[in-house]
């Protein structure tokens, strides 16, 4: 290994070893842990995701839950936590442009920590309101779409231009057909590759991107392995299934207008 690639990874490096480490334990002493109220609330079949597992979200309550905890001691307000998710968002967004994958990954992991803390915390305080839950929404729009924004730089001059674009119209539009839905009286929670599980997806194959391919090109010496194999590959998952799961519940939602 050059010692370049080393003052590149190595901070990586020791963030996705503390990931694996306490992946590990979780798994060790799983069935050993209560079920969290907030998961278990949600494990019928309509809640259900396909690309996500239970066990990877009871690792991440886990994982987050002291953080938690210390949020509510301070009081922080939900709404600061939303805000302060944007901004780290925003920061996987910028290093996403500088086309240093594995570090955007992790911003955009963290940012969604947090924007996922607001809720749970709003929850625990009796602090949920209308105007929180607005405000909530539309900054998830404005994170996930910062994020695209650095991707669609980074491949500015490529192919992989026209996936970022698919990818975000489609995570645009599984958010839109459900809320319009909502908005003229239909329930519609049904599809694939929903929010949590796109941030999963991309966030994590940016991460191990770096290091995957590194390694696997002193195995596959014939073979030129792109630093950014795996989120090119997130990316072509998620528009392949976003843009599935919006004609899917586009289709649900006519349906079921027509009855009414």
């Amino acid at each position: 290994m050059t010692q370049a690639f080393w003052l590149s990874v190595a901070p990586l490096l020791v963030f996705n070893v503390l990931f694996l480490s306490t992946l590990g334990y979780f798994w060790l002493t799983y069935t050993q842990r209560v079920i969290p109220q907030e998961i278990a609330k949600n494990m019928d079949a309509k809640e259900h995701s396909r690309f996500l597992s239970r066990f990877l979200k009871e690792y991440w309550y886990w994982l987050t839950n002291p953080f938690e905890q210390m949020l509510v001691k301070y009081r922080i307000s939900p709404n600061t936590l939303t805000f302060f998710g944007f901004l780290l968002s925003c920061t996987s967004g910028y290093f996403f442009h500088q086309r240093m994958f594995g570090t955007g990954g992790w911003f955009m992991i963290f940012g969604a920590t947090f924007d996922m803390f607001d809720g749970r915390i709003a929850r625990s305080t009796g602090h949920v309101t209308k105007s929180g839950a607005f405000f909530d929404s539309v900054m998830d729009r404005f994170s996930e779409a910062v994020v695209f924004l650095g991707l669609a730089s980074a491949y500015r001059n490529s192919w992989i231009l026209n996936l970022v674009v698919l990818a975000l119209i489609g995570s645009m539009m599984v958010s839109y057909t459900r809320a319009r839905g909502e908005g003229v009286g239909i329930l519609c929670s049904i599809g694939w590759m929903q929010r949590p599980e796109r941030i999963v997806y991309l966030g994590v194959g940016s991460i191990f991107s770096p290091i995957f391919a590194y390694f696997l090109s002193l195995v596959v010496h014939w073979v030129r392995i792109p630093p950014d194999f795996m989120t090119i590959a997130a990316l072509l998952v998620i528009t392949v299934f976003t843009n599935l799961t919006a004609m899917v519940r586009m289709r649900y939602i006519m349906q079921n207008l027509d009855k009414n």
